[in-house]
């Protein structure tokens, strides 16, 4: 019985033995990061910071947060706000939005405005997985409650019809747009943003490092982006994704 309990406590010490060098083997420059940024070397800190968040897809909203941190420090508005716009995408809150705002207004950047819009992606993001399961669920039991009536033989006045179907319509475009809906920084400074994905095309406008915009497609190497309620396009290597 001893023996027994003995392999299992030893086991058990074991597993929690490698997981625990798998945790520290697995960022140990973060790790590292985090010792150099407590002492203040922000320079050399930073330099791991940016390649952990390079290598690690994972979404570390305490990475994030030093990185914008160290970018404002060295004076660079657009890689800080890059940071916030990420850690904003997954964690939206009124303090960081107005954060924002304050620091692109400070620079005159566009494209971080603080409207009823950013209220309502601050709660969509925080419950956008319920909502959609509710409104399927309402739309299958109108669905449901009118294939009963059809086979009833019951009458269905037309405007109750058009109401299912705007419903459905609008459902799919709930589950779909929010998918595609993206933004991005400008990362390097007199951008050009074209009316076509071309280098030939006519320049509409050039734009400074930090501006924010919204992307909506892809073209070659081109996204498709708005600028000032215009469709226009700029490279892939001039603006940072979020």
């Amino acid at each position: 019985m001893l023996r027994k309990n003995y392999i299992v406590f030893l086991l058990i010490g074991l597993t929690i033995l490698v997981s625990q060098c798998w945790v520290l083997g697995a960022s140990p420059a973060l790790h590292r990061a985090d010792s150099l940024f407590s002492i203040g070397k922000y320079q050399e800190a930073n330099r791991l910071y940016q390649l952990t968040f390079q290598k690690n897809n994972k979404f570390n909203p305490g990475l994030l947060s030093r990185l914008s941190f160290l970018a404002e420090n060295e004076n660079d508005p657009a890689r800080s706000l890059y940071y916030l716009s990420v850690l904003a995408q997954k964690k939206p809150t009124v303090a960081l939005l107005e954060k924002m705002k304050h620091m692109a207004d400070q620079h005159n950047l566009k494209g971080y405005e603080f409207n009823d819009f950013s209220y309502f992606l601050i709660f969509y993001r925080r419950y956008g997985g319920y909502i959609p399961i509710l409104l399927l669920t309402l739309g299958i039991y109108v669905v449901v409650v009118m294939v009963i009536k059809v086979s009833r033989h019951e009458r269905i006045q037309n405007r109750h019809k058009w109401t299912t179907v705007a419903y459905l319509l609008a459902l799919f475009a709930l589950l779909n747009v929010p998918a595609n809906y993206r933004s991005g920084v400008i990362k390097n400074q007199l951008v050009h943003i074209r009316t076509f994905p071309s280098a030939a095309a006519p320049v509409v406008e050039i734009l400074r490092q930090g501006h924010r915009l919204t992307v909506i497609g892809n073209r070659d190497r081109w996204k498709r982006v708005i600028w000032n309620e215009k469709i226009v396009f700029v490279r892939d290597s001039d603006i940072w994704i979020i």
